[in-house]
């Protein structure tokens, strides 16, 4: 039996070792790791801010560059109010609206422009809108201004041969004569119908350009941003004149043609605010944001972390100021303050994950540990049982057996048989006690006795002559039964067994000296209470509840001095137990114990 609960012990020790430590040590490395990815995360911010910059401004350049190559490709003679078309078919001059007019504008663009630069004459600048801007007039009044005060700032920045070594490849783009007249003449504020008189003489002539590609330009006119594209165009080796009439006034502006400029004017509001913005509700993640720098200290972001953008500078703009590279800047505001919130959140779900692992496992373990110790205590009770069983039944067998032999030799005088066979009747009662105790408890939990209503104070006077000791030893009982108390549910066995099981066990372990064992009735919260009180040593409070377990007997068999067999409390639990009543012991006061069981009122 020993060795049975030591494997028990160990059994129980491994389990517990094998399922707590590797959920530790698993938990503990989780944490560890949790924390370094959120200082790789700490770490990684301003890097992420900076990716986030970089993406925005790959985007608005990829914008920029569409914008610009779609203008690109736009026919030099298509900046004019009217043109002549390279496809047009039939003999007669074909002159219709330009696409710069009749079309919608283009989102960025506010308008485009043209400049011819005539020698001998003041260059004459054109400008045009889009069909579906309002107002279109005070839309094309605004934009001369803005034009010419880019003119003034290009004529003192470059000169004529920079523009040549700077900006023009060697490619030569043929262009239809008459659409270059065309366009000419509409330039220098003629008719262009006037072509009309040389059209035949054109048709079929084309003319060589150097075209060059589109500078953008960035500064601030009396603190106004202004954005502009421009390209230079010129003529490749002179005007192609072969075969043509030199008089006529409408190939003047082509004879005396120095340079043509032409460009577009963007929207800077666009392009340097509406753009990014829309950009980077695309682009940015959920802990970034794109703002405005504020004028002062960013007091009111205190723990976050910023990568700037210059559009100027990032888009490619030249600058006539080294200030004006640092107009619309933006920031990319990564949020650590977020991050941080997020990373604590989860740390907080591991934590409370790991909180109620742990409870889980304490309370898998606490359960273990209890099923584990009833079994070890039941071990131990069993243990206690056979070993009180075999003296139970090793003592009445040995006196039986002796006292029969006695008698059966003829060792024993006349005087002494009655003597001796009352001693063998009463180890023989003794033994058919305790075999009748071990078949109840099996009875009392296979068969439930249903209780009826009856009086208690009736069913316990009548044990009063049966429980009252031999005429031979001491008067150690007495009876205190209080008057009218109301019906409740019994059993008469179970009164009976509840009776005579309380006063055995106050005979055996705490025997009447100065004052007899009291038995009981009384009515007190609500319940009848049956009481039998004594003036032994006491039980215990650790072992109040455990005295009514089978086979449970405090102290060792190896020590005790007392018979018994752990299983009288026990019945007296169960006979209550079968009258819907409990049994239970407290502290007597002036010392003892008292033996209670509450029967439930019938009424």
């Amino acid at each position: 039996m020993l060795r049975q609960q030591t494997t028990s012990r160990k059994a129980f020790l491994l389990y517990g070792t094998l399922l707590v430590l590797p959920t530790l040590i698993f938990g503990v490395l989780y944490w560890r790791e949790l924390q370094k990815d959120f200082q790789r995360q700490s770490e990684a911010v301003p890097q992420r801010a900076q990716d986030g910059a970089d993406r925005i401004v790959n985007r608005m350049q990829e914008r920029l560059t569409n914008l610009v190559v779609g203008e690109s490709r736009r026919s030099f003679y298509q900046y004019a109010e009217v043109i002549s078309p390279e496809d047009a078919l039939g003999d007669d001059l074909a002159l219709q609206p330009s696409p710069l007019v009749k079309a919608p504008m283009p989102s960025g663009i506010l308008g485009w422009f043209s400049v011819l630069h005539i020698q001998g004459s003041e260059s004459r600048v054109q400008t045009f809108v889009g069909s579906d801007v309002p107002e279109r007039e005070r839309a094309l009044q605004a934009l001369e201004p803005v034009v010419a005060d880019f003119l003034k700032r290009a004529d003192k920045l470059e000169s004529l041969s920079e523009i040549a070594g700077a900006y023009f490849q060697d490619e030569v783009t043929p262009v239809p004569l008459t659409a270059l007249v065309v366009n000419l003449v509409a330039g220098v504020g003629g008719e262009p119908s006037s072509v009309k008189e040389v059209g035949d003489a054109l048709r079929g002539h084309v003319q060589g350009l150097r075209i060059s590609d589109f500078r953008l330009q960035f500064y601030l006119d009396r603190g106004e941003p202004r954005a502009i594209a421009s390209r230079r165009i010129m003529l490749s080796d002179g005007p192609a004149l072969l075969g043509l009439p030199a008089d006529a006034p409408c190939l003047r502006p082509l004879i005396d043609l120095l340079s043509v400029q032409q460009g577009f004017v963007l929207d800077v509001a666009w392009l340097f605010r509406s753009l990014p913005f829309e950009l980077a509700a695309q682009l940015l993640d959920q802990d970034e944001e794109l703002r405005v720098p504020p004028a002062g200290l960013p007091f009111d972001s205190v723990g976050s972390i910023y990568a700037e953008i210059y559009p100027v500078t990032a888009l490619g703009f030249d600058t006539y100021y080294p200030g004006d590279q640092n107009y619309g800047r933006l920031e990319v505001q990564a949020f650590t303050e977020r991050m941080d919130e997020r990373n604590a959140r989860q740390a907080r779900g591991f934590l409370a994950t790991g909180f109620m692992l742990l409870l889980t496992l304490g309370t898998g373990m606490t359960l273990l540990y209890r099923s584990v110790r009833r079994e070890l205590d039941q071990a131990h009770r069993m243990q206690n049982f056979v070993a009180a069983v075999t003296h139970e039944l090793r003592t009445p067998i040995s006196t039986i057996r002796l006292h029969a032999e006695m008698l059966m030799d003829g060792w024993v005088d006349d005087a002494k048989h009655d003597e001796y066979y009352r001693r063998i009747v009463r180890e023989t009662h003794r033994l058919s006690t305790l075999v009748e105790r071990v078949l109840e408890k099996s009875r009392l939990k296979e068969n439930v006795t249903r209780p009826v209503v009856g009086d208690l104070n009736e069913h316990v006077a009548a044990l009063r002559d049966d429980l009252q000791p031999p005429e031979s030893e001491p008067q150690d009982l007495a009876f205190q039964l209080e008057p009218k108390l109301p019906h409740v549910w019994l059993t008469a066995e179970g009164v009976g067994m509840i009776v005579s099981n309380l006063v055995e066990n106050a005979r055996k372990y705490a025997p009447a000296r100065d004052e007899p064992i009291l038995v009981r009735t009384r009515w007190a919260g609500g319940s009848v209470l049956l009481e039998v009180l004594d003036r032994g040593p006491g039980v215990p409070a650790a072992e109040r509840e455990k005295i009514f377990e089978a086979f449970y007997r405090v102290g060792s068999e190896q020590t005790r001095t007392t018979t018994g067999t752990g299983l009288g409390l026990h019945l007296v639990r169960l006979h209550a137990e079968t009258c819907h009543a409990q049994a239970s012991v407290e502290e007597r006061e002036g010392g003892g114990s008292v033996f209670r069981v509450a029967f439930r009122p019938a009424d």
